[in-house]
């Protein structure tokens, strides 16, 4: 009974899913990749620019094209974030990027990391970003190993 009435307020938004916990070895192999309904161009500076889809509900089509708000939302990402997100080809693991982060720009191995961790976990967040993992990784976090 108690795992029926937590489904149903996790799909009414009224309780948190719980969050599957990754070792630092998943994590460090797993795969960022970009969302593909996410556009995105690089500037003549060598930054990025993100265009981002409207979220476009059915009672704010209405009030989008009432007051003619653009359809679209541009995030323009700093060199760093650029770099990443050039990286975010579904080949690189997040290990290979917070190597070539440190390299890059003189940062130690762990402020890339954890600079790296920040920034996916923002794009993340947003639904600009997903994570590949790796099956073995993804079958022992569902057994609860």
């Amino acid at each position: 009974m108690s795992r029926a009435v937590d489904g149903v307020l996790q799909r009414l938004r009224l309780r948190r899913q719980p969050r599957l916990q990754r070792t630092r070895q998943e994590v460090a192999k797993s795969i960022p990749v970009r969302n593909k309904l996410v556009e995105w161009r690089t500037e003549e500076t060598g930054e990025v620019s993100l265009i981002i889809p409207v979220d476009q509900k059915r009672h704010l089509r209405f009030l989008i094209r009432l007051m003619d708000l653009p359809d679209k939302r541009v995030v323009a990402l700093d060199e760093v974030g650029s770099f990443v997100w050039g990286r975010c080809d579904g080949t690189a693991t997040f290990e290979d990027i917070a190597v070539e982060l440190g390299s890059s720009f003189g940062m130690t191995r762990r402020e890339a990391e954890a600079s790296l961790s920040e920034f996916f976990r923002i794009l993340g967040k947003r639904g600009m970003l997903g994570f590949l993992v790796a099956a073995g990784a993804k079958a022992s976090n569902e057994t609860g190993r």
